[in-house]
């Protein structure tokens, strides 16, 4: 019966020769991991601009949800 079975694959950590780079590594390039498209070092204008496209959609998504909900609970009564 043990001839029939076959290897499983060993999970091995890569060695630090194979880590592979991303673009989060450091902050001095434009790839910098922030929150919400938000990086650290970006400046006021760029910020600003972000903060108010997420308060735009916001308000929208509220909106949109108080007339959906408006539209069914009219049909239902």
């Amino acid at each position: 019966m043990s001839k029939h079975m076959s290897e499983l694959p060993v999970i091995q950590k890569p060695s630090e020769n194979e880590k592979k780079s991303s673009s989060c590594d450091g902050c001095n390039t434009k790839g910098c991991c922030g929150a919400l498209g938000i990086r650290s070092g970006a400046e006021k204008e760029e910020v600003y601009r972000n903060v108010a496209i997420y308060v735009t959609i916001g308000i929208v998504v509220i909106i949109g949800a108080y007339i959906l909900k408006s539209l069914m609970s009219l049909i239902v009564t």
